[in-house]
């Protein structure tokens, strides 16, 4: 069970303490704290205190331990008497062998995180969901509707047509600002897992800009950004078709607490496949990235840091002082955080295979637009230009679509962009960067997703689109 800065279990007839990473970091100490049961000789939970939340005194022979509780948790202490309780009667399990300790990770927190948002402005969330995994394991689940930001609070037909949420539906629903203090008391100091992460991060961050919040400071990882970086048998990395490759449920793409769900499920497989054991971050680190971090100046992305310095400082920052290097596993030798990667630029290649800007390769020839084009096409008139990866489909074959509709491609994010369409990428493109700095100008740049243009084109009509 998760209380404040630590994880609580109960392992044959005892206690363990495991402290987070932030509380780690804090107190200077990662060790376990480990109580016998048979040396508990009191339990005292305070009165629910609405500013600080409850918190369970465990007296043992060795002195007293203190776990505290977030704000609104009434359930936490009962369940730490249960786990008590358990541990006293020697019923809790006491893992001694990976096929023992079933489907979990030891250490393995975060929690899987979504967002739906009422039309093409990032910040304009109408839902999130988030899902918390506790060593390796789902433990609670959290699936919100919001009203958007002031200014951004209009409903685009088409993000309601993909996710089926309405200004109707939000009617009377807490505003965004209410759902991310809850979002924040949720999350606690656990790092946050999505689906092309810097979407999901960035729509936080300027949700709260837009209200006036303070920014939660928030390290999280990229299930995308994870995927590619090992050998998958899989047609694209698209959230249905991983979630499908890992045996995770995904019934309603586009509900944000199942996607966070699948997300959740897929980097739990991601780990499970690699041998993994130990904290999500330590996991990350091995496959040579960093966290990405949302932050009050910046979102920063999860990026691939080969000299090691960003996962030093991170390793440093939770206590944790090792990372693999990429696609070992738990038989291989660690690297001290913050050494780089052994062997040459060349190995490290052939073992990744082409790097992933190879499959965003732009064409050298720019199609003509289509003079008997049907003018109610949306992409009519439009100069629409194409950043990140739309797997399986080149980006020929789409800027022959746009062309067909009589829209005007365009290599590169100009003045005269009207429509800038994101595939997806772990980190904001820099095509991306440069229609956002030209919209704060005040030009009118229409941002799609992949999905909106596979669908005006018809691609997402057949089997696996």
């Amino acid at each position: 069970m998760a209380a404040h800065g630590v994880t609580v279990t109960a392992e044959g007839s005892a206690l363990v303490l495991h402290p987070s990473a932030l509380s780690a970091a804090l107190s200077g100490s990662s060790e376990d704290v480990r109580i016998e049961a048979a040396s508990v000789t009191g339990v005292s939970v305070t009165e629910v205190d609405p500013w600080r939340g409850a918190s369970c005194a465990v007296t043992h022979k060795e002195g007293v331990q203190v776990v505290r509780f977030a704000p609104g948790d009434t359930s936490g202490p009962v369940q730490l008497e249960a786990l008590i309780d358990a541990a006293r009667r020697g019923e809790a399990p006491a893992p001694s062998s990976p096929a023992d300790q079933g489907t979990g990770i030891s250490g393995f927190d975060f929690v899987g995180f979504d967002v739906e948002t009422a039309n093409p402005a990032w910040g304009s969330i109408c839902q999130i969901g988030l899902v918390k995994v506790i060593g390796g394991e789902e433990v609670e689940r959290a699936s919100w509707l919001c009203t958007p930001p002031p200014g951004l609070e209009d409903f685009d037909p088409y993000n309601v047509s993909i996710h089926g949420i309405s200004a109707d539906a939000v009617a009377g629903a807490p505003p965004v600002a209410q759902r991310v203090d809850e979002l924040v008391e949720f999350v606690g100091d656990l790092p946050l897992v999505a689906h092309n992460a810097q979407f999901d991060a960035t729509a936080l961050r300027d949700a709260c800009r837009a209200v006036g919040r303070a920014i939660p400071t928030v390290m999280f990882a990229c299930t995308l950004a994870q995927a590619r970086a090992v050998k998958l048998d899989v047609a694209n990395h698209r959230l249905p078709t991983l979630a499908k490759h890992f045996g995770v449920a995904l019934d309603n793409h586009h509900d944000a607490c199942e996607d966070a769900a699948a997300c959740a499920g897929i980097m739990i497989g991601l780990a499970r496949e690699a041998g993994h054991e130990g904290s999500l971050m330590n996991f990350v680190h091995s496959t040579g990235f960093s966290l990405g971090v949302i932050g009050e100046q910046r979102v920063t992305p999860v990026l691939r840091d080969r000299s090691g310095a960003t996962r030093a400082m991170q390793a440093k920052l939770a206590g944790e002082g090792v990372v693999t290097p990429r696609g070992s596993n738990q038989h291989e030798s660690p690297v001290p955080a913050g050494e780089p990667e052994p062997g040459p630029a060349q190995q490290e290649s052939a073992r990744r295979g082409p790097a992933p800007w190879q499959s965003v390769a732009t064409p050298d020839s720019i199609p003509d637009p289509n003079p008997k084009a049907d003018p109610n096409s949306p992409l009519y008139g439009h100069n629409v230009t194409l950043t990140g990866e739309f797997e399986p489909f080149d980006k020929g074959t789409l800027w022959s679509g746009i062309a067909e509709q009589g829209g005007q491609v365009g290599k590169n994010v100009t003045k005269k962009t009207t429509i800038l369409v994101t595939g997806e990428w772990a980190t904001m493109t820099s095509k991306e960067k440069r229609a956002r700095e030209l919209m704060d100008k005040g030009q009118e740049i229409d941002i799609w997703t992949a999905e909106r243009l596979l669908s005006v084109l018809g691609l997402d009509e057949q089997p696996p689109f």
